[in-house]
């Protein structure tokens, strides 16, 4: 980022900005038209504010030409709703940011491609997973009911957890269930450690492509699980240690979709694992 340049942006909108943030009548009204014309009696049962003090914040608006009446009604003009979508998004990040603050705090977000970090408003309706000393199985627990009714799994796991054995026994080699997975590869070898009494199932799954496999050069600060139902975010501590104790979980369509871009982001830096290389690494691990 280019902090001078983006100084000098904040300095030519700093009234702007101050107009669009600092009243919540303001704000409430923005809110309010984004959805459609409304009269002043509409908005003042819809908001519980005061008719004077509605009509003090639409007069402002209408200077700032955000805001248009048309007979007794008020509408967003143009600017006025490109300004409401924007308005979301903030109020959808600070969401997402106050519902998962004890995971973005003090954890790897580097790992988080900015062009998602910029779009992270998709996490508001999401909740964060912790374990504790009365529930230390909380996490784990949680993400197992939920990956139980998975139809389609796509994984990145940057360390080897016997939970994936569990799930590939229980659920992937018998149900068809369609898995991308993004490791490393020392995650790799234990997996096929893990899963020696069901090689043959684990080999006919890459053979028939309902597993598919590519391999990352360097460990991946951040754990991925995004089905078809669901995404399930970690992050990797600032001492290095992935923390097993929080998880962020959103079954929101905007939250599976933005797990999907961030699994591609780290797919295109990924090499795809033939079946042949797969079976080399059986000879020699097993």
């Amino acid at each position: 980022m280019d902090a001078e340049n983006n100084l000098k942006l904040y300095e030519e909108v700093a009234d702007d900005l101050k107009f669009h943030t600092i009243s919540a009548v303001r704000m409430k009204i923005i809110i309010l038209l984004s959805s459609g014309p409304a009269k002043t009696k509409q908005l003042r049962e819809l908001s519980g504010i005061q008719s004077s003090t509605i009509l003090h914040g639409i007069n402002d608006l209408e200077k700032e030409g955000l805001v248009i009446k048309d007979g007794d009604n008020y509408y967003l003009s143009e600017i006025g709703k490109i300004i409401a979508l924007k308005l979301f998004d903030t109020v959808k990040t600070l969401n997402a940011l106050k519902k998962g603050q004890s995971l973005w705090l003090n954890h790897e977000i580097d790992a988080i491609p900015e062009e998602l970090l910029m779009n992270i408003s998709c996490l508001s309706n999401s909740k964060l997973i912790t374990s504790d000393n009365i529930n230390i199985s909380k996490v784990t627990e949680t993400y197992k009911k939920l990956i139980g009714s998975a139809k389609a799994i796509k994984g990145i796991t940057p360390f080897f957890h016997q939970d994936f054995v569990e799930i590939f026994e229980n659920n992937v080699k018998d149900n068809e269930i369609k898995v991308e997975l993004i490791l490393t590869d020392t995650v790799l070898k234990e997996i096929i450690k893990g899963v020696r009494l069901n090689i043959k199932s684990f080999i006919k799954l890459m053979a028939d492509k309902n597993l598919n496999i590519w391999l990352l050069h360097e460990e991946p600060k951040v754990a991925l699980t995004v089905t078809d139902q669901f995404l399930s975010l970690g992050l990797y501590a600032k001492n290095g240690s992935y923390d097993i104790f929080k998880d962020l979980i959103s079954e929101d369509p905007d939250a599976i979709e933005w797990g999907y871009k961030l699994f591609e982001y780290y797919r295109k830096e990924a090499d795809k694992v033939e079946l042949k290389r797969i079976d080399k690494l059986i000879s020699y691990l097993i």
